[in-house]
């Protein structure tokens, strides 16, 4: 097994302390390309733009920061020209499911054997705070969601989970930047799926928004297990089944259970391969 320090660049971080970008990093360098003892001239990995998108410049393997919202476009097209290659997109919330929204179902449909990591900080973070697609909608009169100074949220979320199961990609997980060994191994998990992978990496911004807000994710996050009963939030009306990743009518009930009453973590769904 390689060493993590392979994997590392002598590029020094410039993320925001407390980001969990640095949880991501660690997840790649430490547990999953030495795990996989992938060496990195077959790793190649791309970004769009944003605070995320910094990463292929610290991960010690081919790599392009590209346009904004074309990570997956020119991640299917690497996998294309290469299958040899271990091809993952790492992008944020709105890069891939605002300007970057067109291109996934088209991946989905292709069931291109690459990996597709959005880091979900709810926020248009590297400038400087505006609304994403994911940003929790309030109500008027509750307040605003981020600080006073920037933009109060007026769209209800786009669920990207549930965006998923329902274009069928064939493995969809989610993970949590707290939990950096789980996290490693939904990844690993989802490279090694022959198929197009998606996992909803849920993660702070510790500039844009209230301490609280991460805190509530984190205390009320349900880790999902192989046949074992699923825990709903108490606002659910549903009767608690037993988690079937294979059943992909179960996950999308999963799905749409809202990400700020019980976010689920682990593999949502895992369906046919390429």
């Amino acid at each position: 097994m390689m060493k993590e320090s392979s994997y590392r660049t002598g590029v020094t971080p410039v993320w925001c302390p407390g980001c969990g970008s640095f949880a991501l990093l660690n997840a790649l360098t430490g547990i999953v390309l030495p795990n996989l003892g992938t060496p990195g001239h077959q790793v190649f990995i791309v970004s769009g733009i944003g605070c995320s998108s910094r990463i292929p410049a610290y991960i010690n393997a081919y790599g392009f920061n590209s346009l904004h919202g074309r990570a997956v476009l020119i991640a299917q097209g690497a996998k294309l020209a290469n299958p040899d290659l271990t091809v993952v997109a790492i992008g944020g919330d709105g890069d891939f499911f605002s300007i970057g929204a067109g291109h996934l179902p088209h991946a989905v449909r292709r069931n291109v054997n690459i990996t597709c990591i959005m880091v979900n900080n709810f926020v248009y973070a590297l400038t400087k705070g505006q609304t994403s697609p994911t940003t929790p909608y309030l109500r008027r009169g509750e307040g605003p969601f981020l600080s006073l100074q920037f933009y109060p949220p007026v769209d209800p979320v786009l669920d990207m989970v549930s965006y998923s199961v329902s274009t069928g990609a064939s493995f969809i997980a989610q993970g949590i930047t707290a939990d950096v060994p789980h996290l490693g191994w939904l990844i690993q998990e989802a490279i090694k799926h022959r198929g197009f992978s998606f996992i909803n990496v849920l993660t702070p911004c510790v500039t844009f928004e209230p301490p609280q807000f991460f805190k509530t994710i984190r205390e009320k996050a349900s880790y999902l297990k192989e046949g074992e009963p699923v825990e709903l939030p108490d606002s659910s009306r549903e009767q608690p089944w037993l988690h079937d990743s294979g059943n992909i009518t179960l996950a999308l009930k999963l799905a749409q259970t809202p990400v700020l009453e019980k976010p689920h973590i682990g593999i949502i769904f895992r369906g046919k391969e390429s």
